[in-house]
């Protein structure tokens, strides 16, 4: 499963999510700062190696 979410996210963001997380930094914007509003969004970056402001603006997207 690992496998198919690195390849997602090359293909999305030009990132590999498992360097992203090794790193420390998010795969969409590639920064370090890491700081979550919750645990549930900490949880969230261990999946999808999102930071908060990004998980924020994906989610707002799609409320639209």
């Amino acid at each position: 499963m690992d496998e198919v979410k690195d390849e997602m996210s090359f293909a999305l963001f030009g990132r590999s999510r498992q360097v992203a997380l090794a790193g420390g930094q998010c795969v969409k914007c590639g920064q370090h700062n890491l700081e979550f509003r919750d645990e549930l969004s900490r949880k969230e970056y261990g999946i999808s190696a999102l930071c908060q402001t990004c998980q924020d603006s994906i989610i707002n997207s799609e409320e639209d």
